[in-house]
Formats: C-alpha cells, sequence, structure tokens
C-alpha cells in the first residue's frame, strides 16, 4: 500500500521504521516543525531523522487546516492509508475521507479510556494495572472512531519514557498486523462504548507540584513516574523549589498523633519521610535549585532541614 504517515515524538519512532521496512510503501512523512531546544538549537523531531534516513520525503506545515499546499501534495500521492502516531494535530474531513482505507491511529491507550493527548501519564496516575495500544480508524471526534485492534502490558513500576517506549514498540508490531487485517478485508472495526469514554488533556508544569496534604504517598509515587522527565515534581521549602527524583512509600510507618501532614519525621541517610495525607513518602533523591541531583543523605549534609519541618508552605 501507498502509505502517507504523520507522527512526530518518539513513540512514533517504531511505526515509522516498521513501515519503512516492510512491503509498503511510505511517500511521504509529516511532522511538527523544527523546534528550539535546548541551549537554544533548533532540535529537528524523531521522525523526521528517521525519514531522512530512510530517504523519505518530509514535510513540517505548521497547521494542517485550509493548507492547500499539502493537500495537494497528498492528492497527487494518492495514498491507500494514511498513518497517524502521536502527530499533536485534529486532521479536518477533508483529509481523513482521503484515502483508500481512511486514516489509521495507534493510540497508546486501550480505548474508550484515556482519550487525548496525554494516555500514558493518565494510566500511571489513575494507577492502572495495564495500559496498552489500540489501532483505531480515525474520526472527526478525540480518538473516537472505530477501534480495529487492542494489545495489553502490564504498567508495573514503569515510569513514562519506560511505558511509552515499550508501548510504541508494541504499537508498531500490532500496526503491521493491523494493515494486513484491513487490506485483505479481514479487519473487524468495533464502535467504542461511550459511557466507558474518560479525557485526558495536556500536562502543565504547574501538575508536578506536590501537597503532602491532600495527596497520599501512592499518588505522589505515581506521580513521580507519570511527570518523568517532565513537567518533575516537586516541593517547596521556604522559597526554594526542591525537585523529587526517588522516593519510596511506606506505608507501614505510622504516624503518632501529634504529627500532621506535610511533615518531616525522619530525615538521615536512609531518606527524608513525610507525611502524607495517607501513608509516608520516604525521598530518597532530590535536587535543590542549580545543584544535581543528590541522595537525601548528601542533602541533608549541606542543608538544614529539622525533623518537624513542615513541606509545602
Amino acid at each position: 500500500m501507498k502509505i502517507v504517515f504523520m507522527g512526530t515524538p518518539d513513540f512514533a519512532a517504531p511505526s515509522l521504521r516498521s513501515l519503512a521496512k516492510s512491503k509498503h510503501d511510505v511517500c511521504l512523512v509529516i511532522s511538527q516543525p523544527d523546534r528550539v531546544g535546548n541551549r537554544g538549537k533548533m532540535s529537528m523531531p524523531i521522525i523526521k531523522e528517521i525519514a531522512i534516513a530512510e530517504n523519505i520525503p518530509v514535510m513540517q506545515p505548521e497547521r494542517i487546516k485550509q493548507n492547500e499546499e499539502l493537500m495537494d501534495v497528498i492528492k497527487g500521492i494518492n495514498p491507500d492509508m494514511i498513518i497517524v502516531a502521536a502527530y499533536g494535530k485534529i486532521l479536518p474531513k477533508e483529509l481523513l475521507d482521503l484515502p483508500r482505507f481512511g486514516c489509521v491511529n495507534v493510540h497508546a491507550s486501550l480505548l474508550p479510556k484515556f482519550r487525548g493527548a496525554s494516555p500514558i501519564q493518565h494510566a500511571i496516575l489513575t494507577g492502572e494495572t495495564h495500559s496498552g495500544v489500540t489501532i483505531m480508524k480515525m474520526a472527526e471526534g478525540l480518538d473516537t472512531g472505530d477501534m480495529y485492534s487492542q494489545a495489553s502490558l502490564e504498567i508495573a513500576g514503569y515510569n513514562y519514557p519506560e511505558l511509552s517506549e515499550r508501548l510504541a514498540k508494541l504499537g508498531a508490531e500490532l500496526l503491521l498486523k493491523t494493515m494486513d487485517d484491513i487490506e485483505s478485508g479481514k479487519a473487524h472495526a468495533e464502535v467504542q462504548d461511550e459511557t466507558k469514554a474518560t479525557h485526558t488533556g495536556i500536562i502543565k508544569k504547574e501538575e508536578g507540584r506536590v501537597n503532602f496534604a491532600d495527596e497520599s504517598a501512592i499518588e505522589i509515587e505515581r506521580k513521580l513516574r507519570a511527570f518523568t522527565p517532565w513537567p518533575g515534581v516537586y516541593f517547596e521549602l521556604g522559597d526554594s523549589k526542591i525537585k523529587i527524583k526517588a522516593v519510596e512509600v511506606h506505608n507501614d510507618i505510622k504516624p503518632v498523633e501529634v504529627d500532621r501532614p506535610a511533615e518531616v519525621i525522619a530525615a538521615n541517610n536512609d531518606g527524608i519521610d513525610v507525611i502524607c495525607r495517607k501513608g509516608v513518602l520516604r525521598i530518597k533523591e532530590l535536587q535543590a535549585p542549580g545543584k544535581k541531583s543528590m541522595k537525601s543523605g548528601d542533602y541533608l549534609r549541606g542543608n538544614k532541614l529539622e525533623v518537624g519541618t513542615v513541606l509545602g508552605r
């Protein structure tokens, strides 16, 4: 089949690599424009890097809707299918209706759960035991299309990069199999159950703030895994924002009645123990402003943090 591929971040990379090595002809890759990265240097999306390495033409339009030049190029290709993996923009109906087999999306959740921009992070945040990928036919709504196939895996203790990498590989494998089924007429598309649908938005930087009094120890541990590497999680100590880098949940430690939420009840080489809304969080590694990440014991040798201190105020 003649394929147009649309994607941008690391999650899309295994799908494009698999397609480039398959029997299908990837005629065009569309990714988001290059952006300013670290230290002010321009950084190209990994999808563009792969396309260049595979000698596949690349377009990086600022917008998709009302883009006649882009539509003319795609119409000239006359693709059998458009594959979308974490592209980052909603496709107009004109584009959805163009390919012979429609537009097919690799989505990083077990739909209809976790539609939207941050399904992997929210699967971790909400304590799901399993996550997965869905190959679906795209419709005008956000991740509302009929589902061709799904595959799942255990989340275990994975953080966001670890889970994203595993889901990306799983999605690439499932995509090629599903494409064969679609082309041969064997694929069956199942309508999503709207009563079970949940939605996720774009993660905001301020969501990384920890409130020990309002969050349980396990919720903060999940937040750390979900928000690694961005936006990260932090607490406030005076005028400073201290980033949390590694933690342990200790529900076996029982605070006494005089202890208060967000209070430090131990601070030593083992870590910094903080009372949460439920349970105790042991901070094993942290990072002060302008410093490198360090073990809590090393931090305590150079900084004053006494038992009884209330964090986040």
